[in-house]
């Protein structure tokens, strides 16, 4: 192989042409030495599987609400909503402050540019919202898909405890979660702000109303599983479904808990609780319906291709910043940029937060100027302590391709601040 490429490199270079050869051929030699000559930039994979639809004859649903749960792997999932809709050009229901008027009932007030006189239906619903389905129904088509995702309330309460310590006074009244929930009425106070964050919270987001009628409900502690039945729910593709985990804490941020103390959460969270367990009854019930086997092979086909684009898009996964409301360390990424343009926007798309999606989005559909933005670029003088590139820190503004094209294409500001 060797031989061939220094052959056809020095012919092709002396102009020389092999009459006897048909121009397809010609073509895909070319190509060849092409890739054998090691390109520095580095195609993206595309994935087979990608072009193929479900299989079972269906259509891609583009009515989608996601009721936007705290603590629960929701921001990894609103990632994979917006860029579905951003990529099929979708109308979104945007929040004029990234949420919906949070943490009171949702209104359609709540809606940026939205009027009941104009009566504007919307295809994707999916920020931080309290839920109430009435008022949703106001705003989204009636073949609309609802779901959302709950999570096991011990590992959520203590993750809502590490990540807003200084948010909830109830918390930081307390030394540690530990000591918060053996005695949680010596520090919880329900008058006091954002008090909610600190009981019950799952039951709270859903506006202290289990009678609602979601077409699936997902589990954040069985991620994978959740995504294969989203997959054959909404009929999309393999690549629609791939996410890099948003918002996360590194695992040294996590504490464990005896039984005892879990006991304790479920006690100080017993609604929540109540929640998870029928929740979980009807989402093994749903797996057992799609298939085990079946079920296998399409978790292991997704893990498969979520490491082949980590392995493309990601130099490195790194412990970030603490958040500035507690004492999580949220999970960081380093951005491969020794890629295309397109492949370049693909990859940090895939990395970018809700605050920085949402932003892009609300350009998309209100511009300020007669162009929209069509690339993402890296900006290496801004390092926020958020996940994705290109950020300004004070105003979370995602930044043109501009100015900055000629350093990406000298391969030049590779980390990626989160």
């Amino acid at each position: 192989w060797t031989r061939t490429e220094q052959y056809l490199d020095k012919s092709l270079r002396r102009g020389i042409v092999f009459k006897s050869l048909p121009a397809s051929v010609m073509k895909l030699l070319f190509s060849l030495v092409v890739l054998w000559k090691g390109s520095e930039v580095r195609p993206l994979q595309t994935n087979k599987s990608d072009e193929k639809q479900s299989p079972r004859s269906c259509q891609p649903k583009t009515n989608v609400m996601f009721l936007k749960t705290h603590k629960t792997a929701s921001s990894t999932i609103l990632n994979l909503l917006c860029r579905f809709g951003d990529k099929h050009n979708l109308t979104f229901a945007l929040p004029t402050n990234y949420r919906f008027g949070y943490p009171e009932f949702f209104s359609s007030r709540s809606i940026k540019g939205f009027s009941q006189q104009n009566g504007r239906l919307y295809n994707i619903m999916c920020h931080h919202m309290r839920f109430r389905r009435l008022e949703v129904q106001k705003v989204m088509p009636a073949d609309t898909f609802y779901f959302t995702i709950l999570r096991n309330p011990v590992t959520l309460a203590e993750s809502s405890y590490t990540y807003n310590t200084f948010l909830v006074p109830s918390f930081h009244r307390s030394a540690s979660f530990v000591n918060f929930i053996a005695n949680p009425w010596k520090y919880y106070q329900p008058k006091l702000q954002n008090s909610y964050l600190a009981r019950n919270l799952l039951w709270f987001d859903f506006g202290f109303d289990h009678n609602q009628s979601f077409s699936l409900i997902l589990l954040a502690d069985y991620f994978d599983q959740s995504m294969v039945l989203l997959r054959d729910a909404l009929c999309w593709s393999l690549d629609d479904m791939i996410t890099f985990r948003l918002n996360s804490r590194s695992t040294v941020a996590r504490k464990h808990l005896s039984r005892a103390q879990e006991d304790q959460v479920k006690q100080w969270n017993a609604m929540d609780w109540y929640l998870y367990q029928h929740f979980n009854k009807t989402f093994w019930q749903r797996v057992e319906s799609f298939g085990k086997s079946r079920m296998d092979q399409e978790v292991a086909s997704l893990q498969a291709r979520r490491k082949e684009l980590e392995n493309l898009c990601i130099l490195q996964v790194r412990n970030g910043e603490q958040n500035k409301y507690g004492q999580a360390r949220i999970l960081g990424y380093d951005l491969n940029l020794n890629l295309s343009l397109p492949d370049k926007e693909r990859c940090l798309r895939m990395i970018l937060t809700e605050l920085q999606y949402t932003d892009l989005l609300d350009k998309k559909q209100f511009p300020r100027t007669g162009s929209v933005p069509k690339q993402l670029v890296a900006k290496r003088s801004w390092q926020a302590p958020i996940q994705g590139l290109g950020v300004n820190k004070r105003s979370h503004v995602i930044w043109p391709l501009g100015r900055f094209k000629k350093k990406l294409l000298r391969g030049q500001g590779q980390h990626t601040p989160h």
